[in-house]
């Protein structure tokens, strides 16, 4: 009969071998007991299972990942599973947050933030040139030539603005998966290159949650990938970009998983995509 109990690989059972032995031997030992410790005891054997069914749904709710065994995560979609569309609502949410860049430029005296209508286009006017017209509009082009750019150089099929099953808000710009990798990427446009730490500290916690979603061992298979792209050729600011990806570099080593910062330049990507 024992010989065909199989190796315990669960935390699940665990759990349920050692709720089972506490209260079977509580039960057993409870008559040998004098009376005085038998009143106590009973209450011990009728509040234990309430006490381990509260800590089991409060450890379900906010870590339900640790209650499973590695070989529970060998599915061929283990990662492709995690994800889904976001909504619009939350897309939207996304790219006005990433818009509010308290930044001036120095040189219009105007701001990145500032978020200017998208001009309809006329006969003659591309829909590149449209989006060229404001600085949310150049953000949207740049998303969308640096994961092409990305999805070339990797040679990855990225899908666009997922977010993780059970937190719609958490948006990603683009998200690579297969059975045993995830590679999650951003991408910023900027003019200034200067990131304050609170802006950082939103990206990266971004994916911080979501690998927490996650066990341990599978933690080291998320790639993240923080692309910046600029339109700029002043040497000051392109200066200044390198100082921030080394900024970057610097704040990325605070988190478990990988990451890769990436410059790219919009003329290049124009170019290289035959963007009229």
């Amino acid at each position: 009969m024992v010989e065909k109990i199989g190796h315990i690989k669960n935390p699940l059972t665990v759990i349920a071998i050692f709720a089972a032995l506490a209260e079977v031997s509580g039960t057993v030992v409870l008559p040998f007991l004098d009376k005085e410790t038998q009143h106590v005891y009973v209450w011990f054997l009728m509040f234990f299972p309430i006490l381990l069914v509260a800590i089991f749904f409060f450890v379900l709710y906010k870590k339900h990942h640790v209650l499973y065994a590695p070989t529970d995560f060998k599915d061929d979609k283990t990662f492709t599973d995690l994800f889904e569309n976001a909504t619009s609502s939350a897309k939207v949410a996304k790219i006005n947050s990433e818009q509010e860049d308290p930044i001036a430029d120095t040189t219009t005296g105007t701001q990145e933030a500032q978020v200017q209508p998208i001009v309809a286009p006329g006969p003659s006017i591309s829909a590149a040139e449209t989006l060229r017209r404001s600085f949310q509009g150049n953000g949207l082009l740049a998303e969308e030539l640096v994961i092409a750019k990305l999805a070339k150089d990797l040679g990855l099929k990225f899908d666009r603005n997922l977010a993780v099953k059970g937190q719609p808000r958490l948006v990603f710009d683009a998200v690579s998966t297969s059975s045993d990798r995830a590679v999650v990427a951003e991408v910023r446009f900027t003019r200034q290159g200067m990131f304050p730490d609170q802006m950082l500290s939103e990206y990266f916690e971004r994916v911080k949650r979501f690998s927490e979603t996650l066990p341990d061992e599978l933690k080291n298979k998320i790639e993240f990938i923080f692309a910046l792209a600029t339109d700029t050729d002043e040497e000051a600011r392109l200066k200044r970009m390198d100082r921030t990806i080394e900024k970057i570099r610097t704040y990325s080593e605070a988190y478990q998983f990988k990451t890769v910062v990436r410059l790219f330049k919009m003329q290049d990507l124009e170019r290289e995509f035959s963007v009229q």
